[in-house]
C-alpha cells in the first residue's frame, strides 16, 4: 500500500512539472512570436524596401545629384552623373546591402547599387514616431542619401599636353596652371630642317592633368580646338598645341656670305634661287664674271628668326624691302676709290633730277652721261622721255640718303647700294600732293676706259 502512495505521488510530481515546462514553453512561443513580428516590423532592411518601393527613378535621380561631386575643376560633376545615370542606371534594378561597421543603435547604413555599380549610401535613424515596441526595437526612417564619388564608376584618363610655354591653354574651357607642368623644356614634333637644325627655338613645355573622366575639349591660345595625337592608351592621351602663329623668311645674299637663323647656318636645302642678274647683259663689258646671287626662303617655322649674317667673319648690317625681304652685301672693300663713290653719288643726283623735274631733255641728256651706253639701263632711259614730259614737277627733301657696299668686281666693275628716304612734293598747274617714300637700288658701275659709268640698276623687292 505504501508503494503505491509512493507511485502515486511521483506521477503528480511529473504531471506537474510537465504542465509547468508547457506552460512556459506556451509563454515563451508566445514571446519570442511576438518579439519575431516586432523584429521583422522593425528591420532596417524592410524600411529600405519601402523607401525604394514608394521612390520613383527621377525621385533617386534628384537625390543623388545634390550631392555628386569629386571631380577636378575641369569637368562638371553634374554633367558626369547626369551621364552616368543614364546609362549606367536607368532602367536597372537597384539593390543595396547593409554597410555592418557603420551600423548601431543610432543609424543604420546602406550602400545603394544599380546591378554592379555603387550609386552611393543611405542613411536611416530611429524614428521618433515610432510606436514603443520594446525589446530595443524602433522604425526607421530616412535621414539622407548621398551619391557616391563619381570617380568609383568612372575610368579615369591622364591628359598630357605639350604647349608652347605661355601660352593659354584650356581643357573644358579652363586654363591649365603653372604647377601642371612636368617638364619645362620639350621638343616641338614637325619642325621643317632648318628650324630643327636650330639653336635656339620656340620653348615648349608640357602639362599633366589627372585624373579626368568625361569629355575633353582642348582649346589653343586663339579658342581653337586641338585634337588629340592619338588613341587612349592605358589610361593616357596626348595632345601638342602648335603655336599659333608661324614665321617665314626671304634673305637674298651674294655667295660667300655666310647666313644664319638662330644659329643655323642657311644652305642649299633653303636656297630658292640663284641668279645674275645684276650683271644681265654685261659679260662682253667686264673682266670678270661677276657674282652669283642666292635668295633663301623659309616658310612654317615656329620660331621668330633672327637672321644674321657674316663675310670673312665681319658682321654685315641687313637691308629691309618693303616687302620685309632682306638684303646682305659685301662690305665695303679695302680698294675702293674715291672716284667710284663720286660716279655713284654723281650718277643718282642726275637719276633724281630726271625723274622729279621740268626740262626733261637737258636733265635726261645729263643721266645718259652717267650711264654707260648699250646697256640695259641705257635703253630703258632714252624710253622713258616720252611719260616723263609730262610727269609733275617734283621737290625732294632727303631725310637719309647713303651710298654703301661698294666691291669692286674684276679690274674694271664694282657694285654698291644705294638708300634714301624722302619727302617728295609734286606740283602741277592745278594741285599740289605730298607724300613720303623709301626706297633704295642695287648698282653696277663698269669703267669705259675714261670713268665710271652705271651699267645695272634693280630696286629692293
Amino acid at each position: 500500500m505504501a508503494e503505491k502512495k509512493k507511485r502515486d505521488g511521483w506521477g503528480l510530481f511529473l504531471l506537474f512539472w510537465t504542465m509547468l515546462l508547457l506552460l512556459l514553453g506556451f509563454l515563451a512561443c508566445v514571446f519570442f512570436y511576438k518579439y519575431a513580428s516586432i523584429y521583422e516590423q522593425t528591420r532596417p532592411e524592410k524600411a529600405m524596401d519601402d523607401i525604394l518601393a514608394s521612390m520613383s527613378e527621377k525621385e533617386l535621380h534628384d537625390a543623388l545629384a545634390e550631392s555628386a561631386g569629386g571631380v577636378s575643376e575641369y569637368e562638371d560633376a553634374r554633367t558626369l552623373f547626369e551621364n552616368f545615370f543614364d546609362h549606367s542606371v536607368q532602367g536597372k534594378k537597384i539593390s543595396f546591402r547593409r554597410d555592418m561597421s557603420r551600423s548601431d543603435a543610432s543609424q543604420t547604413v546602406f550602400f545603394l547599387y544599380a546591378g554592379p555599380a555603387r550609386l552611393g549610401e543611405v542613411r536611416l535613424v530611429p524614428d521618433e514616431n515610432s510606436p514603443n515596441y520594446g525589446f530595443g526595437r524602433t522604425d526607421w526612417r530616412l535621414d539622407s542619401i548621398s551619391a557616391a564619388s563619381l570617380t568609383d564608376n568612372l575610368a579615369a584618363i591622364t591628359v598630357q599636353i605639350d604647349a608652347p610655354d605661355g601660352m593659354d591653354v584650356r581643357i573644358n574651357g579652363v586654363p591649365l596652371r603653372e604647377e601642371q607642368i612636368i617638364d619645362p623644356s620639350v621638343p616641338l614634333t614637325e619642325l621643317t630642317p632648318l628650324e630643327a637644325r636650330m639653336d635656339t627655338r620656340i620653348r615648349m613645355v608640357r602639362y599633366e592633368i589627372s585624373p579626368l573622366y568625361g569629355e575633353i575639349t582642348v582649346t589653343d591660345g586663339a579658342g581653337n580646338e586641338v585634337a588629340p595625337s592619338g588613341a587612349v592608351e592605358n589610361g593616357r592621351v596626348s595632345y601638342v598645341v602648335k603655336p599659333e602663329t608661324t614665321y617665314s623668311f626671304r634673305i637674298e645674299a651674294p655667295e660667300g656670305i655666310v647666313v644664319t637663323v638662330n644659329g643655323a647656318e642657311l644652305g642649299e636645302e633653303e636656297i630658292a634661287k640663284r641668279d645674275r642678274n645684276m650683271f644681265r647683259g654685261l659679260d662682253e663689258r667686264m673682266t670678270d664674271s661677276g657674282y652669283e646671287t642666292l635668295v633663301y626662303a623659309a616658310d612654317g617655322l615656329y620660331t621668330v628668326p633672327d637672321i644674321h649674317a657674316a663675310y670673312e667673319g665681319r658682321e654685315l648690317s641687313p637691308i629691309v624691302g618693303e616687302d620685309g625681304k632682306i638684303y646682305f652685301f659685301y662690305p665695303d672693300g679695302e680698294d675702293i676709290t674715291q672716284l667710284m663713290r663720286n660716279a655713284a653719288e654723281g650718277f643718282f643726283d642726275a637719276y633724281m633730277s630726271y625723274a622729279n623735274y621740268k626740262y626733261n631733255g637737258a636733265a635726261l641728256n645729263n643721266l645718259l652721261e652717267h650711264i654707260l651706253p648699250g646697256t640695259e639701263l641705257d635703253s630703258y632711259a632714252r624710253n622713258s622721255y616720252d611719260a616723263m614730259i609730262w610727269a609733275s614737277a617734283t621737290e625732294v627733301k632727303y631725310d637719309e640718303l647713303s651710298f654703301d657696299n661698294f666691291r669692286r668686281v674684276g679690274s674694271n666693275c664694282f657694285t654698291c647700294t644705294i638708300l634714301y628716304k624722302a619727302d617728295f612734293t609734286a606740283k602741277s598747274w592745278y594741285t599740289q600732293n605730298t607724300y613720303a617714300m623709301r626706297d633704295g637700288y642695287k648698282m653696277v658701275f663698269i669703267h669705259d676706259g675714261t670713268t665710271w659709268r652705271a651699267a645695272s640698276m634693280s630696286a629692293f623687292d
